[in-house]
């Protein structure tokens, strides 16, 4: 009898340790995209205030610790290389980060794709089409966090409870 109830005790923990599993990876979906709607934001201040080129951009991207989550930056080129397509590397370095949802993937690659490709206005209307993208891909996934988040951790807790349940 004492087995049965460690092991009722422990799958009602596991069952709530996987909710909020789930419910912490919507929080970290909507965290990343909090982050490209405050990048683009930044960007946008740097193009228009320094009108520096790309390599510059992404020195100041990696440098910024509130971007430090998203790895693919540290595989951006920080100096010219002729030999290198920088929207290139940078396409390829989105896509090589796996904790990222395909959705940001697009949005990040889009945005490589446009900066330093026009004169300053351009890009910074362009990266202001982004941003609002990225303010509406935020509000989406702040909404499934506020929907699906309380609804993993307490599905979860009942599947674990209801195997420990049935377990004694």
């Amino acid at each position: 009898m004492f087995f049965r109830i460690i092991s009722a005790v422990m799958f009602t923990v596991m069952g709530g340790t996987a909710g909020i599993y789930f419910s912490e990876r919507l929080k970290s979906d909507l965290s990343f995209c909090r982050n490209i709607h405050e990048m683009f934001m930044n960007t946008a201040v740097i193009i228009r205030c320094s009108a520096v080129d790309v390599y510059s951009i992404s020195m100041e991207l990696k440098k910024n610790k509130k971007f430090q989550r998203f790895d693919f930056l540290q595989a951006i080129p920080e100096k010219y290389n002729p030999e290198e397509d920088f929207r290139e590397i940078w396409i390829n370095a989105v896509k090589s980060q796996k904790n990222l949802p395909e959705d940001v993937k697009n949005l990040l690659c889009d945005f490589g794709q446009i900066i330093g490709q026009s004169d300053i206005e351009g890009q910074l209307a362009s990266i202001e089409t982004l941003t609002e993208k990225a303010g509406i891909l935020e509000k989406n996934y702040s909404d499934i966090y506020s929907q699906k988040g309380k609804l993993y951790r307490s599905i979860g807790m009942l599947f674990g409870i209801i195997t420990g349940i049935l377990i004694i």
